[in-house]
């Protein structure tokens, strides 16, 4: 049985509270920061913006994650994790999702 690539969704039909894959490319990422985790550690991350030719979304990077992409990369995100931030959607890796370098 051959691979396929998984479905593709573009920017403008994600919602919250779902997985989804998307391509898109790296429109901006913000510096890395640390932020407290409730088990009183830090843990790095990166806030950007994901742009395809049907919109934008914001994106958020943890931990190992925020050295994985930079701005003008194009990437694929596989599984990610669609949730509602302050009222606007926003893509994260998730437990299960991946991001590839197209």
């Amino acid at each position: 049985m051959t691979e396929s690539a998984p479905p593709r969704t573009f920017i403008s039909d994600l919602r919250p509270g779902r997985v989804a894959t998307i391509e898109a490319s790296v429109a901006r990422l913000e510096a890395v920061r640390e932020v407290p985790q409730r088990n009183g550690g830090s843990t790095k991350v990166r806030d950007g913006t994901l742009r395809d030719g049907t919109g934008e979304i914001a994106l958020v990077l943890w931990g190992a994650e925020v050295d994985l992409a930079s701005e003008g990369d194009s990437v694929r995100l596989v599984d990610a994790w669609v949730k509602d931030y302050k009222g606007r959607p926003q893509i994260s890796l998730g437990r299960i999702g991946r991001l590839e370098k197209l």
